[in-house]
């Protein structure tokens, strides 16, 4: 791996959030657009209810996922789930950006190495439950406040970023040098198929990990 000069380094990563922050996901991230509003528009005409995890989640994953949340202590696992039919390995989780300036150059590195160590510690954690599967999915989120018409302030998560990797290529990368600069180069060379929604999207998955605010698939009914 070659080696990437400190300033060369910090161009890149501040190339990394400047790029992602033109769309919408990271933008909310880093307080540069209303996401408040456009999440309460998409949502207000929603019956949200308390997903129950007891008993939803095998306790190897489970665990996995305490172990992950333990090293971080920034994250929140609510889904992770082995879909052996489709070989993936699936993890949401929602995430307490670092209490930085967005605006700074180091801020948006602080944020762009947050990132990179939430990713490294998902694949390190899952190394073992993501056996017999061949792609490793990571779904990032950031909570967000709302207000509903019929149950006042209520939870979302906002998607921020989804990342896809061949787990080869995530063991391949832990057992080498990890930094910022060969994290990028993982997006640069399309190894890793990072993400972010250019509009709001909120998470409307099954959570079998936390007990989290979901959309009620009956309401409608």
């Amino acid at each position: 791996m070659r080696r990437v000069l400190p300033l060369t380094l910090a161009l890149m990563a501040a190339f990394l959030i400047a790029g992602c922050s033109r769309m919408e996901g990271l933008r909310v991230l880093t307080g540069q657009a209303a996401g408040d509003q456009q999440a309460d528009a998409a949502v207000q005409s929603l019956e949200l209810v308390m997903a129950d995890k007891t008993g939803a989640s095998d306790p190897a994953l489970t665990a996995a996922a305490d172990r992950i949340e333990q090293a971080s202590g920034t994250v929140d696992i609510i889904e992770i789930r082995k879909d052996g039919e489709a070989r993936t390995f699936q993890v949401n989780l929602l995430w307490s950006p670092p209490n930085v300036d967005s605006n700074t150059q180091e801020g948006q590195i602080a944020i762009a190495d947050g990132i990179r160590r939430i990713m490294e510690l998902t694949w390190q954690g899952t190394m073992t439950a993501s056996r017999d599967t061949d792609i490793l999915q990571v779904r990032l989120l950031v909570p967000n406040t709302i207000n509903t018409l019929n149950n006042g302030a209520s939870y979302v998560g906002l998607v921020v970023a989804t990342a896809q990797i061949d787990r080869a290529d995530a063991a391949e990368y832990l057992a080498g040098q990890r930094s910022l600069a060969t994290f990028y180069d993982l997006i640069v060379t399309g190894t890793l198929d990072y993400v972010s929604p250019r509009d709001v999207v909120l998470y409307e998955g099954q959570p079998n990990h936390p007990m989290f605010m979901l959309p009620d698939p009956n309401a409608a009914q």
